[in-house]
């Protein structure tokens, strides 16, 4: 799949997996990528796990346990407030993402360190 959504002029600085929804083994949640561009932040997602997908896959249900999103969320910087990691359990880091309208998006890394992309946004942020 291409990235046709990329406006004339974007570049893409760096690109992240990573999930939103629940914690758990048990939380519904999305699968996806976060692409940090000179422009935008963009959140195409990838596989949607429903609620108690993990239990459903273990007794052989992969069918009804999830399917693929083509869902994709671009937040120009100008909507951006700022961003911040936050720990969110023993091993999981997650990047906050506020936007000035109030709300906080919380995209999930595991294990994985998120400063990179924090250090991307922050970037496009002072453009």
């Amino acid at each position: 799949m291409g990235k046709d959504w990329l406006q004339p002029g974007e570049e893409e600085i760096g690109s992240w997996s990573v999930y939103i929804g629940g914690q758990g083994p048990m939380d519904a949640k999305v699968t996806g990528k976060i692409h940090i561009t000179n422009l935008n932040f963009h959140f195409a997602a990838g596989l949607s796990l429903e609620k108690n997908a993990a239990s459903l896959m273990t007794n052989y249900q992969h069918i009804k346990a999830f399917e693929k999103s083509e869902e994709h969320l671009t937040i120009p910087f100008s909507e951006i407030a700022g961003g911040e990691i936050v720990k969110k359990g023993f091993l999981l880091k997650s990047l906050a993402v506020k936007l000035k309208a109030g709300e906080e998006l919380l995209f999930h890394f595991g294990a994985m360190n998120p400063q990179k992309a924090l250090d991307a946004l922050n970037a496009g942020l002072k453009k």
